[in-house]
């Protein structure tokens, strides 16, 4: 179940429900999707260990067997929210056809924006600075990378064949990140209603649709390449 559906789930049934007793599974695992259910449903400020040890029907000092504090379980969360995005990333990249790289550069995009409707409470953890050390994890550092480093090989394809109708390749990595971290956020936040477009799928579809366009335009040949990138979805 996604975190969205979750939260709907929990909105139905009421919130602050403990999940049931632990039985000798995954405590860390157990732990941090509690503490993303508290999250999601009551911000981080609510969020402390105490609460995520109830969530997980274990006892209020279990989870520092794995976390001194809560900025320890927060940066879990992000560090489980980066991990997934990887994997969606590499999986639909595996996925693609097409050896285009302005094609794959969509791919990543897409996958980037799916990630953040799937997994609302990761996107505003990773998103947040003040809530975790992010240059202090290894994990969070090491994922980032391979997504900048990623899509930075794709841009330097492209210009390698002629592809591209920009010069500047390290601002073109940065616009395109920024292009599909704003949409994240717009969706994230709430403000889709205000442009008619008041459900998950009229959010997605529109998040997508600017998405292309933007890849389309750091092309010689946007309508051929945007062509493309609807062809493979």
């Amino acid at each position: 179940m996604t975190e969205r559906a979750s939260q709907r789930s929990n909105s139905r049934a009421g919130t602050g429900k403990q999940r049931g007793a632990y039985h000798h599974g995954n405590l860390r695992q157990a732990i941090i999707d509690a503490a993303v259910e508290v999250v999601s449903e009551s911000g981080v400020e609510a969020m402390t260990l105490r609460e995520a040890a109830r969530r997980a029907g274990v006892s209020s000092g279990a989870p520092f067997r794995h976390f001194p504090g809560k900025r320890e379980l927060v940066l879990a969360v992000a560090e489980q929210g980066m991990a997934i995005l990887r994997r969606d990333m590499e999986r639909r990249l595996a996925q693609c056809k097409s050896e285009n790289p302005l094609v794959r550069m969509a791919v990543l995009a897409h996958a980037y924006v799916q990630w953040a409707m799937r997994h609302p409470t990761h996107y505003r953890v990773l998103g947040d600075r003040l809530l975790i050390d992010f240059y202090s994890s290894e994990p969070l550092l090491a994922d980032n990378r391979w997504i900048r480093d990623n899509m930075q090989h794709l841009l330097e394809k492209a210009d390698e064949r002629g592809m591209l109708a920009v010069n500047d390749l390290a601002l073109a990595n940065l616009q395109s990140r920024a292009m599909a971290y704003g949409l994240a956020r717009m969706l994230v936040d709430g403000h889709f209603p205000e442009f008619d477009l008041a459900n998950d799928d009229s959010a997605g579809a529109a998040m997508i649709d600017a998405l292309d366009g933007f890849v389309a335009l750091l092309s010689r040949d946007p309508d051929g390449v945007l062509k493309e990138i609807r062809a493979h979805k």
